[in-house]
C-alpha cells in the first residue's frame, strides 16, 4: 500500500553537505520524493514540531541547532514508506544505528541530535508532519498530485 511520510534532512546533513547521498538512498530503496524544498525554519514552527519536548532541559539545545542551518524537507511516498524509511535511516541515536543505514553512517555519534535526518514514526505523525511543513492535507486518503503551477520546487 503507498504510503506518505515526512522526511527533513537537519542542518548537520546540509552542512556536511550529505543532501545528494541522502537523496539517492532513498530513491534506491524504491521510495518517490514528491516534494522538496530547502529553508530555514522558525521558533514557532519548532516549538509545534517538538512540542512534546519544549519542557525538557535539553529544548532550547535542539532549538537553537535546528536554527542553526537550512533544512530540507521532502514529502515521500512508497509501499510502506513510514516503516521503510525508519529502517533506512536507523535507529535515533547514530550511535546505536547500524553501518548502512543513514544515522550509522553519518549522524554524530557522541551528540544524539545531530543525527543528520528526521522521519516520521507513524503514519498518523506523517500526516500531521506534512499538514505543518508543506501545508498539505493528506487525511482523507487522496493520492498526492504535485500541479507544475504551485509555487514549490520539484528538483526529482
Amino acid at each position: 500500500m503507498k504510503e506518505y511520510t515526512y522526511i527533513m534532512i537537519k542542518p548537520d546533513g546540509v552542512r556536511k553537505g550529505l543532501t545528494c547521498e541522502i537523496v539517492k538512498r532513498i530513491q534506491d530503496k524504491g521510495f518517490k520524493i514528491e516534494l522538496f524544498d530547502v529553508r530555514k525554519l522558525n521558533a514557532d514552527i519548532l516549538a509545534e514540531h517538538y512540542s512534546h519536548l519544549v519542557d525538557k532541559p535539553f529544548y532550547p539545545t535542539l532549538r537553537d541547532f535546528m536554527l542553526s542551518d537550512y533544512v530540507v524537507p521532502m514529502l515521500v511516498s512508497g509501499e510502506n514508506a513510514v516503516l521503510g524509511m525508519r529502517e533506512l535511516m536507523g535507529p535515533t541515536n547514530s550511535a546505536d544505528a547500524e553501518e548502512g543505514t543513514i544515522r550509522g553512517d553519518f549522524g554524530n555519534k557522541s551528540f544524539v541530535t545531530e543525527n543528520v535526518i528526521h522521519g516520521s514514526d507513524s503514519l498518523e505523525n506523517a500526516l500531521i508532519e506534512i499538514k505543518r511543513f508543506f501545508d498539505l492535507d493528506l487525511t482523507q486518503g487522496e493520492e498526492f498530485n504535485f500541479n507544475k503551477s504551485d509555487k514549490i520546487l520539484e528538483f526529482f
